[in-house]
């Protein structure tokens, strides 16, 4: 019995005294702290990895895209839509190692229609680039690519290439607020949202310009608001992939709102 009672305690001294590195490490993460299999985001939308892996002396994340990181916590995104496969490889200092994967879904965010809530130009006001009569206008929305702040008149840039014009809205009164019946303007062609250009246009080189220009009926074009004016005011209300919706506000006097989908 004395016997084996020393072997049993030799055994488990043994086995106590085993160097990790002859244990596979165990590959485990997070995404936004929570153990979900799949996460869905938009196109340059941070998300937070974390490993949780045990056993390891080293990590390295495979995002799917061509890109490997180090580091056991990271902020990640991703620029382009698709759907990639995330990996977490766990090493130990012998070489064991295993992996663990979770889907990443990338989703583009899909301008679908314009809303114009309310249409307002002072004709006593020069400075602002207004039409100079209260007759009825045409009026239609522009997405530009804020390249250069050369404006020729006020509130237009000619010099900032076009990416988006949208049909005509015909004989819109001046002064007119239309909170529970805008202007909807459907948009007639696929434009995809890059969400980082989404900012004031005198704050980031390389921005989105939003206009609502008006024509008259001698047929002169002015702009009536842009996202270069409007300040504070302007940027995402609504951007959530859950509800499959996103909305941009902005507008000082005439206001407009941007909604589209995730697809």
């Amino acid at each position: 019995m004395k016997h084996k009672l020393i072997f049993l305690i030799v055994l488990m001294v043994a086995i106590c005294s085993c160097n990790k590195d002859e244990i596979d490490p165990i590959s485990s993460f997070t995404l936004n702290g929570d153990t979900i299999s799949t996460l869905k985001v938009g196109t340059f939308d941070e998300f937070r990895v974390a490993s949780k892996s045990i056993n390891s002396d080293s990590v390295l994340w495979d995002l799917g895209d061509g890109r490997t990181l180090k580091e056991p916590e990271l902020i990640l995104s991703y620029p382009k839509s698709g759907t990639y496969t995330l990996k977490l490889i766990a090493r130990n200092n012998n070489g064991r190692f295993t992996e663990s994967s979770k889907k990443i879904i990338v989703l583009d965010r899909v301008l679908k229609r314009i809303k114009i809530q309310s249409v307002y130009w002072d004709i006593t006001n020069a400075t602002e680039g207004w039409p100079q009569t209260n007759s009825n206008v045409d009026i239609y929305f522009q997405i530009q690519q804020f390249t250069d702040n050369t404006m020729d008149p006020i509130g237009i840039y000619p010099k900032c290439p076009v990416l988006y014009t949208s049909p005509i809205e015909k004989n819109i009164s001046n002064n007119t607020l239309r909170l529970t019946n805008p202007i909807v303007i459907e948009l007639n062609q696929k434009f995809i949202l890059n969400k980082t250009l989404v900012q004031n246009p005198r704050l980031l080189d390389n921005a989105y310009l939003f206009s609502v220009m008006a024509k008259d009926s001698n047929n002169k074009i002015y702009c009536l608001t842009n996202s270069s004016f409007v300040g504070v005011g302007f940027g995402f209300m609504k951007d959530n992939v859950s509800d499959n919706i996103f909305t941009i506000v902005g507008g000082y006097g005439t206001s407009f709102s941007l909604e589209g989908t995730f697809e």
